[in-house]
């Protein structure tokens, strides 16, 4: 009896790709006195369309949101502006900030297009969901404070429609984490849900 099984995506962040169990459904029908037994496999809800994972330098869009990942990279500490004083001022000081005990950063820096309807911040708000995720399927969110991050966009600097700019994301992972690839969603746009779009890479 052959037995029919489809590779499915699945998960609520950065798809990944897992085969699920399949059965056999015997259905019986007799003929002069003999029974045969066909299997019919079992179907499965058709699975939504996930945005394709790309690499570092190739340019890839969720929804209005275009970006392409310049660099990625461990690093042992992150520069951060905890002075009272606004980026470019001249006054300004960056401290070296650390990673607690235990972890370690890793950065991902990109090139920003917003091609949405909307304008959006890119460190201080939501439209622009992001996730770490490592060789365990753990998903990490971004440190806080993204806007303090030398050469960051401010907190209240926003990117309206047709511009561009250059955006570095910061994440506390673990020490022995093995990272595998990073996400990211536009979520300006209300009318559906949509999978992450996803970049490979080790760190």
């Amino acid at each position: 009896m052959e037995q029919l099984c489809a590779p499915r995506l699945f998960s609520p962040s950065i798809a990944l790709l897992a085969l699920i169990g399949c059965s056999a459904v015997p259905t019986s029908s007799t003929s002069s006195g003999a029974t045969s037994t066909t299997a019919t496999p079992t179907t499965t809800s058709p699975t939504p369309t996930t945005p394709p994972s790309a690499g570092i330098g190739q340019t890839i869009s969720n929804r209005g949101i275009t970006l392409t990942v310049t660099e990625t990279r461990a690093v042992n500490s992150v520069l951060m502006n905890e002075s009272n004083y606004r980026p470019g001022s001249g006054n300004e000081t960056h401290t070296e900030t650390m990673p607690k005990a235990g972890g370690r950063f890793v950065s991902a820096t990109a090139h920003v297009v917003n091609n949405a309807k909307v304008s959006f911040v890119l460190t201080c708000s939501l439209p622009v969901s992001t996730k770490l995720v490592d060789s365990q399927q753990r998903n990490f969110d971004a440190i806080d404070d993204l806007y303090k991050i030398k050469g960051n966009p401010e907190c209240n600097d926003q990117l309206q429609p047709g511009f561009e700019t250059d955006m570095t994301w910061v994440y506390l992972v673990p020490q022995p984490a093995t990272v595998i690839g990073w996400g990211f969603q536009d979520t300006t746009d209300f009318s559906g849900t949509i999978d992450f779009t996803t970049v490979r890479f080790n760190a």
